[in-house]
């Protein structure tokens, strides 16, 4: 009896101390929701114990609010799932036709697209830059013995479908890098670099210098003007997919001889035939046909395959996406995922795979709106609970570690996410992983941390519609996460 007392007693000092802990962070939680950064905001917070699905907190954790790049732990951890963290795509080069004696192709060359968003990027490991990659299709093609090309470079850009760019994303974003638009055959992160010379004083005329790579038919209304010298880049280019003639707005810093802004290539099919003839013609092989893109599927024979390009594996894809939080790169996974599991390569579709990820898994699916895979849409909306819960869910799965090392490291000033100085010096230091989310209105930050006994812990903080400046929710979020790690 004594021995069942002591440990009926341990018990009870070890729940008090737990509830006593709990409600000590749930006041905290009130004093942050009253404090004038986010008294007029809406905002969630969530988090358990992963080992035994033991809730910490919650606070406004049903609430529907936008996650902004937050929704890329729903679509990178539904492809992993789906397709496994060694997927690749694959690019192929075909010809049709014949080859004459005298290497005279009378025929086509055609560029496969297969959904690859590294093609043509050297941004991930093992995917090679854009003239790398042409320089290698070139030798392809040298190989087979074809000297000159009677026919066209045609891009086959038909597993997806035709519209790149998802629902109630803004004007403001389409035409600049971040909101580029995704296609079966995407080509150097369908982003070109704009160069400015800037004006000599503030508030005079930035000019025009070029672009890289060159885009073909590609017009400017430029308004671009001169901020300060510290004003950084606050340029906008005001373009959509398959819109040519763009307009240039904002300003560029000045005191440089020249500055780039990043825009979105608006036909990145027909571009990379474009740059694949304009390679060729260099390489002493004349295309007498022009650019184009196909307009109805085609079968192709196998014995014309010429050559085929091979991504990184997935796992390195979801890498650089959490990492860099890669708008492209998620869309075009969400779309691929819709081809893998409904047979049709389109936004909404992989909208519908996520959902089906969610519901077979019996994780929460109310509160929840999505209409894109990026988060870049002001109208997508979870809760925190659910952001949570998935993460528990992800813990489970032969995919973690990859999910996990994708996450920015908190304090790790080696690390290549934008936490390498958030929690520095702090018990969040090389302990929290997170994956954030920012868009005008919205922040957010949810992943893992360990509290002072190692446990586990998932988290979820979501803020929406506040009027201070976004370091102040930074900073609470980040003293919301000192709390969950100094837990016993």
């Amino acid at each position: 009896m004594k021995i069942l007392s002591k440990i009926l007693t341990l018990v009870f000092i070890l729940y008090s101390f737990s509830y006593c802990q709990s409600n000590q962070l749930k006041e905290k939680l009130i004093d942050f929701k009253n404090s004038s950064s986010l008294k007029n905001a809406e905002w969630g917070v969530y988090a358990e114990y992963v080992d035994s699905g033991k809730e910490i907190v919650s606070f406004g954790a049903s609430q529907s609010l936008a996650p902004a790049s937050g929704l890329k732990v729903f679509t990178t951890s539904a492809t992993l799932y789906y397709l496994g963290d060694d997927y690749r795509f694959y690019t192929k080069l075909y010809y049709d036709g014949h080859i004459k004696s005298n290497g005279v192709l009378k025929g086509n060359i055609y560029i496969v697209g297969g959904g690859d968003p590294t093609l043509g990027s050297d941004n991930v490991k093992g995917s090679l830059s854009l003239d790398s990659l042409m320089m290698k299709w070139v030798w392809a093609i040298k190989s087979t013995g074809i000297k000159q090309i009677h026919g066209s470079i045609i891009a086959d850009n038909l597993l997806f479908d035709n519209q790149t760019v998802p629902n109630f994303w803004i004007y403001e974003d389409m035409g600049n890098y971040y909101g580029a638009g995704a296609n079966a055959l995407t080509i150097n992160d369908n982003l070109y670099y704009l160069y400015f010379k800037p004006g000599k004083y503030v508030g005079t005329h930035a000019k025009v210098l070029r672009m890289e790579p060159e885009i073909p038919g590609l017009r400017f209304i430029n308004y671009m003007k001169t901020g300060t010298p510290t004003s950084g880049d606050n340029g906008y280019i005001y373009g959509a997919p398959d819109q040519f003639n763009v307009t240039l707005r904002g300003t560029v810093p000045a005191g440089r001889s020249e500055f780039s802004i990043k825009g979105s290539i608006p036909d990145p099919p027909l571009f990379a035939a474009q740059y694949f003839r304009t390679t060729l013609e260099k390489n002493g092989i004349k295309v007498s046909g022009r650019s184009k893109k196909l307009i109805r599927k085609k079968k192709y024979e196998k014995g014309k395959l010429i050559c085929t390009q091979t991504s990184p594996p997935l796992d390195s894809i979801v890498y650089f996406i959490n990492k860099r939080s890669n708008n492209l790169y998620t869309e075009q996974l969400l779309k691929t995922i819709g081809l893998k599991v409904f047979h049709k390569g389109s936004t909404a579709k992989g909208i519908d795979a996520i959902m089906k990820y969610l519901k077979d898994n019996n994780l929460p699916t109310d509160g929840i709106k999505v209409y894109d895979g990026s988060g870049l849409s002001r109208t997508d909306m979870i809760t925190a609970k659910s952001m949570a819960k998935l993460l528990v869910f992800i813990t489970k799965q032969k995919f973690f570690n990859a999910f996990y090392n994708s996450l920015g490291i908190a304090g790790d000033p080696n690390d290549v996410g934008y936490f390498n100085s958030y929690g520095a010096n702090t018990i969040l230091a090389y302990n929290a992983r997170i994956k954030d989310g920012l868009v005008t209105g919205v922040r957010s930050h949810s992943g893992y941390l360990r509290d002072r006994s190692g446990r586990l812990i998932a988290f979820s903080l979501i803020a929406n519609n506040f009027s201070c400046p976004t370091s102040d929710v930074n900073e609470i979020h980040k003293q919301v996460m000192l709390l969950l790690a100094n837990l016993r």
